[in-house]
C-alpha cells in the first residue's frame, strides 16, 4: 500500500497535476487515478508529437519548394534565357 500510494504521489508530482484539493481515498482509486494520470500523458504526448511533425512536414514542403526555384532558375541561367522569360516563368510560381 506504501509502494502504491508513494508512486501517486511520484506521479501526480511529476505530471504538476496534484495540488492537494483531490485525494484518493482507497488503493482502488488510487490506481484508478495513476493508470488515469498515464493515459493522460500518453495522449498529451501523441499530440504533441503530431504537431511536431506538422510543422516538420509543412517546411520540409517549403524546403522542397525553395530547391526547386533555385533548380529552375539555374536552369533558366544555363539555358540564357531572355530576362523577360525569366521573369513569366518565376511569376507562374510567386
Amino acid at each position: 500500500e506504501a509502494y502504491i500510494l508513494s508512486l501517486y504521489w511520484a506521479y501526480i508530482t511529476m505530471i504538476t497535476t496534484g495540488f492537494g484539493d483531490i485525494v484518493p481515498l482507497t488503493i482502488q482509486e488510487t490506481l484508478w487515478c495513476i493508470m488515469s494520470m498515464y493515459i493522460g500523458v500518453v495522449i498529451t504526448a501523441c499530440a504533441i508529437a503530431n504537431l511536431q511533425l506538422l510543422v516538420t512536414n509543412m517546411d520540409a514542403a517549403l524546403t522542397f519548394f525553395q530547391r526547386k526555384i533555385e533548380l529552375i532558375k539555374r536552369y533558366m541561367h544555363y539555358r540564357r534565357l531572355p530576362n523577360s522569360l525569366q521573369k513569366r516563368i518565376m511569376s507562374f510560381y510567386d
